[in-house]
């Protein structure tokens, strides 16, 4: 591969740089919440994980303490771990169908390259950090309310979906004038 094909990418954990600390617990609580709608992959990742990295006190085996328990003590996991927060977001994709389909036709129509709709995000190595100016966060928001006016997620959701869908970070904000950093 020539230098100039090569992506910059960061790992999925690197999110955390854009999400308010409530948030990404409410986004923690809806997974672990309906856990049970994941793959049986999905499941056992986190699981496993969430058993092997988080050490609850009274607990040997830390994915056997009460729902509210986990939720509450994965944040760090969530803020350390790119495997962990790569699955916990594509389970997390998985509940907002009708999101992650609207947000994928939005991204199309502005000319975003973008993984199929049925991809697992969770694979890739991690978010491109190139993004369109143009294609701000409130941009993206007013977008889907336009197109899906009876989808009721909130601003918060949207703007991870983008990010998610996308497979970007706004890291490097770009314009098409500009050339696409390399």
């Amino acid at each position: 591969m020539s230098d100039e094909k090569k992506i910059q990418v960061l790992p999925f954990h690197a999110v955390n740089e854009f999400m308010r600390d409530d948030y990404r617990l409410d986004v923690l609580h809806e997974v672990f919440s309906a856990l049970d709608q994941a793959t049986p992959m999905q499941k056992q990742l986190i699981n496993r994980m969430f058993s092997k990295n988080v050490n609850i006190p009274g607990f040997r085996n830390s994915g056997l303490a009460p729902l509210a328990i986990k939720i509450k003590n994965s944040p760090t996991l969530f803020e350390r771990s790119h495997e962990f927060s790569a699955t916990i977001m594509e389970c997390w994709s998985n509940l907002h169908p009708e999101l992650k389909i609207a947000m994928h036709a939005l991204l199309t129509e502005r000319d975003w390259t973008l993984q199929p709709l049925e991809a697992d995000r969770s694979l890739l190595p991690g978010f491109q950090i190139d993004w369109p100016k143009t294609d701000n966060f409130e941009s993206l928001i007013k977008g889907i309310q336009t197109a899906k006016p009876d989808l009721k997620e909130s601003d918060d959701n949207i703007s991870l979906m983008a990010v998610w869908v996308g497979n970007k970070l706004p890291y490097n904000l770009f314009s098409e004038e500009e050339s696409k950093p390399e």
